[in-house]
Parts: C-alpha cells; structure tokens; sequence
C-alpha cells in the first residue's frame, strides 16, 4: 500500500499543478507615462505601483505617474494557410482525353522535375513568409480595456479591481483581491 502511495502522490501532485497553471492567461499591458512608455506583462498591481514584468527585468511604475494604461490579450494559437499552391497535376490543368488519356488543356507540356521542385519551393517560402507576417499581426490582440488615469490617484484606485483581475499574481492567488480591496478601503 505504502508503494502505491509513494508512485501515485507525484503524479496527483503534478495533475493538480498542471490544472492551476492552465488557468492563467498572461495579459500584455502598455502604461503610458509623461515622458515613457512601458511594455510587458502585467504582474501586480498594488495601491501604489504597478509592476510588469518585460523579457529582461521587472518594472515598478507609481500610480501617480501613469498617464494612460492599455491591457492587450494574447493569442497563442495561429493555424498555418497555404496563401498559394502549386499543383500542376491538378484537375483544372488536366483534362482526359476520348482515349482516356490525361491530357493538359491548352496543349501545355508536363512540366519538368526542376520546373516542378522549383515551384514548390517558392510557393513553400511564399506561403512562410505569408504565416510569418500574419501570425505576428495574429500574436497580439486587440484592446481588452483602456483606462485613463491622468495622474490621479482616485482614477487608479477606481480601476484597481480591474487591473488586478488581469494580473498574473491575482491569477495564481485571487484572495489577493480582497485585501486589495480592504487596503483601499482604509486609505479612502
């Protein structure tokens, strides 16, 4: 019993850290302050700063310098396109002929094996290319809330609730939320 014990805690252990990490979803938040404009995702958001997180360091940012905050989802997920194939075998190239032979319409030849690598392999690159510029236009998605602070601690505490509920730190921890609020609530 003691053996199966010890073979089945990790992996319920592991099941259970799987599941909660699933549940949070990374929210990119651009804050525009006088002079600067800060990207990255959004980590924390407390009373008095807000934290983001960019690919190299964590940025603190205090309430009373945000001007405006723009919070952006995003996609994970973009499905590659053919844009274009090359086909040449294809039913609208061939028609069959009273002998019922194969035969190109418009009395075209058979195209030769360079003719017909050659085309694959530029309508392979032309379709790349095609998925790559669409799926970083993809990658990021529209505007989930903008708020407008300008400066004013009132407008920040107003949309605190808000920017914790996109926060990665109220994602993992959502009780975290209530002593934000009774942390507000003290200061008003």
């Amino acid at each position: 019993m003691k053996k199966l014990l010890i073979i089945l805690l990790p992996i319920i252990v592991c099941f259970f850290n799987n599941t909660a990490s699933a549940q949070v979803k990374p929210y990119l938040a651009v804050i525009h302050t006088n002079n600067e404009t800060f990207k990255g995702l959004l980590y924390k958001a407390s009373a008095d700063s807000i934290c983001i997180k960019d690919e190299q360091k964590t940025l603190f940012i205090c309430a009373a310098e945000v001007k405006t905050i723009e919070i952006r989802s995003i996609n994970k997920n973009s499905k590659y396109r053919r844009y274009s194939n090359y086909d040449p075998y294809n039913d609208r190239f061939v028609k069959v002929s009273k002998k019922m032979v194969p035969v190109r319409k418009w009395g075209e030849k058979d195209p030769t094996i360079e003719e017909e690598l050659s085309g694959r392999i530029v309508t392979g690159f032309y379709n790349a290319a095609l998925n790559g510029i669409a799926s970083s236009l993809n990658l990021f998605g529209g505007s989930v809330s903008f708020m407008e602070i300008n400066y004013n601690k009132e407008n920040y505490y107003k949309q605190l609730a808000n920017l914790n509920y996109h926060s990665i730190e109220h994602q993992l921890n959502p009780e975290l939320n209530e002593s934000t609020q009774q942390v507000l609530a003290k200061g008003n």
